[in-house]
């Protein structure tokens, strides 16, 4: 005779069983059921009234004809957009709601066009990744509220031009969760950032290029930037964000090239007792950066490992500078020409957010026993500062040396 106890467990795991292959089966079918529409240069917009605006030029045909997908896209609930091969040229943000896959296909060359040929304002962005209907409400998310399941996958060779604009973006996530952004190419940044995130969660962005920028009245900016949507910090602008301060949480940067740039990855103002936390920086290739290659300014149990960081630019600058790193896993990293492989030091931020206090770093003796895993080749100094005690007070750093 069978237990009772045993006849519950069996019909509960039973349940449980059906249960996932119910849910499996609904997702595919949900996903079956979604949209993939193909475009080209030359398509129209599928809403054909766009066609009627008197800023309807050859200057903005394909951002009206892109934008149009997007909000069928969103009124279908998602699906996906594929990109075949030419040049696009988007003169103002294209927004892009939750479960959208935008694929480019080989051949892809997006510009960020600066002339609309029309009383319209050229933007200073051309993805967000905010729901179209909802991109001029104000206060709309917060936390990790907003769009979810986005992918911008390239198939090949694709390209994102930012053409020198000044202070233009290429993506902007804020309040997302479930990001991809895969195998794309990132060029001609021009202060600004390629990509900003904010307040963003579980975050991929793999296999890409980031190359060349131009430096801006001695800004250090970032290909990518790792921020909060904090108004007394000044650094967030998107006026669909409630401005909560929200961190990013559980980011993975890996696989990718980064050359002539600023910076490669960082973060340039704190919010005060908010952390980014989980951010993994991996199996990258940082060359040629005019400051230190990667900026940690109030990351928790981040790692950074197995990454080349090559030729930072002369003086005391560093391949990593960390302020408010708690519990950082740093390690496996090679430095070469480069004056000082990390230092760790006290921070506070200079005008807006500089109400919030002072960060300081805490590594434990495991946090400093993997740091001695990095490598340096060609370095003024073959050992890694860490600096805790004061702001601005660097004399006597502990010192962690490099592998041999």
């Amino acid at each position: 005779m069978l237990n009772v106890k045993r006849i519950s467990i069996l019909f509960g795991a039973t349940f449980l069983f059906f249960s996932l292959l119910l849910y499996i089966s609904t997702e595919s079918a949900n996903a079956e059921d979604k949209p993939v529409y193909t475009v080209t240069p030359l398509s129209d917009p599928i809403n054909e009234n766009y066609m009627t605006y008197s800023t309807f030029t050859s200057e903005t045909m394909q951002y009206y004809m892109l934008r149009s997908y997007l909000e069928k896209l969103e009124s279908t609930g998602g699906g996906t957009l594929i990109l075949n091969e030419g040049t696009y040229t988007v003169t103002n943000a294209l927004y892009v709601p939750s479960n959208v896959t935008i694929e480019f296909e080989d051949g892809v060359r997006i510009i960020k066009g600066t002339d609309t040929g029309s009383s319209m304002k050229p933007a200073k962005s051309i993805f967000q990744f905010v729901r179209p209907s909802k991109a001029k409400e104000d206060d709309a998310f917060g936390k990790f509220k907003g769009e979810k399941n986005i992918s911008l996958i390239g198939r090949g060779e694709v390209t994102i031009d930012m053409d020198y604009d000044l202070s233009a973006i290429s993506i902007i996530m804020g309040h997302n969760q479930n990001i991809v952004v895969d195998n794309i190419t990132f060029l001609n940044m021009y202060s600004g950032h390629f990509i900003e995130m904010d307040a963003s969660k579980n975050v991929v962005v793999k296999n890409c290029t980031f190359d060349g920028s131009r430096n801006y009245m001695g800004y250090n900016k970032e290909a990518i930037n790792i921020d909060t949507p904090d108004a007394k910090t000044s650094g967030w602008s998107q006026i669909w964000s409630k401005f909560d301060a929200q961190p990013n949480f559980n980011v993975v940067i890996e696989n990718n090239k980064f050359n002539l740039l600023d910076r490669a990855v960082g973060t340039h103002k704190y919010s005060g007792g908010k952390y980014h936390d989980r951010i993994i920086i991996r199996n990258n290739e940082i060359s040629n950066t005019r400051s230190d290659a990667i900026r940690v300014m109030n990351w928790s149990n981040s790692v950074i490992e197995n990454n080349t960081i090559t030729n930072v630019n002369e003086g005391n600058l560093r391949g990593i500078l960390a302020s408010g790193a708690v519990n950082p896993t740093f390690q496996n990293n090679v430095f070469t020409n480069v004056s000082r492989a990390m230092q760790f030091i006290v921070w506070q931020n200079n005008g807006p957010g500089e109400e919030y206090e002072t960060i300081f770093n805490d590594l434990s003796e495991a946090n400093k026993k993997a740091l001695a895993m990095n490598n340096g080749q060609n370095m003024k100094e073959d050992f890694i500062r860490i600096s805790n005690e004061e702001f601005k007070n660097y004399l006597k750093p502990e010192k962690v040396y490099l592998k041999k």
